[in-house]
């Protein structure tokens, strides 16, 4: 159950939407979610003042340290209770088990034998699924109750157009941003990384990968939201969300085993006011993009942002001959506008792309947390707020911060000396 979408309904309500009795919203849960005991409250919260609480999952088989880390970051213990929020627009309710469980319990459905993340013992009182597939359903008056009173929420992986087309500019997209103005933990897993960042590749027409988007940025598949320069299928101006320590950046998941540095960098200077329709300095679009089993941590108010990693053991199966290192994540900004970003041309850019790149553990297969308990926290971290002010270095648990590397872009390839 790699991507937590081939298990039955534990719990399976179908409940007609209020706003479209043709139509029906899932609703799954473990636990009590009605528990009138329910006193968490985010960590991040201080003085009448919040900082977003923001978990970038990369996709494959997920981390249970970073549902640890949302559930510790959204205050919960044991004995406070928390409601813990799964919404999706297809799929079914596999993390709600996966979630509400017990530590150190070993997940069956995953062939390395991994662990599920102990929910229970660390104070949960509910996980929750929603299955929210029509905009009606994002007016649900029963989608609208989970969500408000969520204390962690998480964007399960899928088709990021479903969210786009479902979700944008409805009360639950609105409630969605007011949880992270409210410090409450908010993450997400392929698809669901997507929507995080104040730029997000929709997908409304389709996928595209690195040899296409470099050889044609304005590739009608290469949909940037908000830009809608290449659709018009958006309903919303704006981005999907406004999280401040994620402004001007641009996410991007399954990193190493499809290849996106590539595409990364088109997206990227889509954005940039080196191509037609860009509405951001060029220097200062971010990407960021996430390994398979590995997760980016991002806390702290802007000026103050730190991008932690958690990260699966090492599998050879989530690497390729192009990455030096798996269990990555990868910070990318253009130190100019690409000299050349036009409609059915390649981009070119001449080696003025700068990357770095945060591994969890690059060469060494151990140790790791005792069995079965796998997943772990990385002493390496990355300074959103200052990219001049980066320590490279390797740490003692083999974690490490490395670069800048300098790429650049041509005849539909990555080119430069850089050690991916």
């Amino acid at each position: 159950m790699k991507f937590r979408d081939a298990s039955l309904f534990s719990t399976l309500l179908v409940l007609a939407s209020a706003s479209n009795a043709a139509k029906s919203t899932t609703y799954s849960y473990l636990g009590n979610p009605d528990s009138p005991n329910v006193t968490a409250t985010p960590v991040s919260c201080a003085q009448g003042a919040c900082s977003p609480s923001i978990a970038l999952v990369g996709g494959g088989y997920d981390v249970g340290e970073a549902f640890r880390w949302m559930i510790a970051r959204a205050g919960i213990k044991p004995g406070s209770g928390g409601r813990f929020v799964i919404i999706r627009a297809t799929g079914t309710d596999a993390y709600n088990p996966y979630i509400y469980s017990r530590l150190g319990q070993v997940d069956a459905t995953s062939p390395r034998g991994y662990e599920m993340v102990g929910g229970i013992d660390l104070g949960l009182s509910s996980v929750e699924t929603l299955v929210i597939s029509s905009r009606a359903m994002a007016e649900d008056p029963l989608v609208l109750k989970v969500v408000g009173r969520a204390n962690a929420i998480f964007i399960a992986g899928g088709d990021q157009a479903d969210y786009y087309n479902y979700w944008q500019s409805t009360s639950l997209n609105s409630l969605i941003q007011k949880a992270v103005a409210a410090g409450i933990p908010v993450g997400g897993t392929s698809a669901g990384t997507a929507m995080l960042g104040q730029y997000a590749f929709a997908a409304l027409n389709g996928s595209i990968e690195t040899p296409g988007a470099l050889a044609n940025p304005f590739d009608r598949a290469v949909t940037i939201d908000p830009l809608n320069t290449s659709s018009k299928k958006f309903v919303q101006n704006g981005p999907f969300l406004n999280v401040a320590s994620l402004g001007k950046t641009i996410t991007d998941s399954h990193f190493n085993t499809r290849d996106r540095l590539g595409r990364l960098f088109s997206f990227m200077a889509r954005i940039g006011n080196g191509c037609a329709g860009g509405v951001v300095n060029a220097g200062d679009v971010v990407g960021m993009g996430i390994d398979e089993e590995t997760a980016l941590l991002i806390s702290g108010a802007p000026g103050a942002t730190r991008a932690e990693l958690v990260a699966n053991p090492y599998n050879a199966e989530n690497t390729t001959s192009l990455y030096t290192a798996q269990n990555s994540a990868y910070f990318v900004k253009y130190t100019g506008a690409p000299s050349q970003c036009l409609a059915g041309k390649p981009l070119v850019d001449n080696s003025g792309i700068q990357v770095y790149r945060l591994s969890a553990q690059p060469s060494k297969p151990s140790p790791y947390p005792a069995a079965p308990q796998y997943s772990f926290k990385a002493s390496a971290y990355f300074n959103t707020a200052s990219w001049t002010s980066q320590t490279v270095q390797t740490y003692a648990d083999g974690s490490s911060l490395n670069g800048p590397y300098y790429y650049g872009a041509a005849n539909g390839m990555v080119v430069g000396n850089g050690v991916r």
